[in-house]
């Protein structure tokens, strides 16, 4: 079973949607943890978790420690802001402090990092990549993302006229004064990109070929 972990707050964003394909290609079992319907407390930092390998706060990532042990391989998405993957994504990094005491619970299982960003989601794929690799002694697999070039601005309600948005600082003085309306088409969506399609099916089949390959 791959178990999914989407990091961001918007239902079927593209997030969302590439998790949803790179799992359903790989023809396996899998389930999606969608973090923004949790409630997940940032670690405390008090490793009394070492004795027991599960953290001592009783909120919704106590019943996920079981599940992401025994899954053939998780897949985390975040979401970047300001340059960086979420809260939500990085919470729940975090709070995979229990499962690396003494003899790590996750040591050579498989994993995945996905991200989606409006400039920087290269850089939040490294990010999740190098916790769960560097940290959690997982085995990365691979990683996807999709710089979508789609800011907050374009559903603030004032991304045509805010002098300090994305739009006001990517266009020249005369574009801005010309920037009147937010259609549609601005917003871009992974299923557009040939190149992110291709990584996320290459993905699928990497992730089905490691987890073929695991002792059975």
């Amino acid at each position: 079973m791959i178990l999914v972990v989407n990091g961001s707050p918007h239902p079927q964003g593209n997030l969302h949607r590439m998790l949803e394909k790179i799992a359903q290609d790989t023809g396996r079992q899998y389930e999606m943890i969608n973090l923004a319907e949790l409630v997940v407390d940032p670690c405390m930092g008090c490793a009394a978790c070492a004795q027991t390998n599960r953290c001592i706060q009783q909120d919704d990532m106590a019943p996920l420690y079981d599940r992401i042990v025994a899954a053939d391989a998780l897949v985390v998405g975040g979401v970047v802001y300001f340059g960086h993957m979420n809260a939500l994504t990085h919470t729940f990094l975090e709070r995979l402090f229990p499962l690396r005491h003494r003899q790590p619970q996750t040591l050579g299982k498989l994993a995945a990092a996905v991200c989606v960003g409006g400039h920087e989601a290269l850089q939040g794929a490294r990010e999740i990549s190098e916790m769960l690799e560097k940290y959690f002694h997982y085995c990365m697999v691979g990683s996807v993302f999709f710089n979508s070039a789609t800011p907050p601005c374009f559903v603030c309600g004032f991304g045509t006229t805010c002098q300090y948005g994305a739009p006001a600082k990517w266009m020249t003085p005369e574009e801005f004064a010309d920037f009147k309306e937010i259609t549609p088409e601005m917003y871009r969506v992974f299923e557009d990109s040939p190149e992110v399609v291709a990584a996320c099916q290459h993905l699928s089949r990497s992730l089905n070929a490691a987890i073929e390959a695991l002792p059975k």
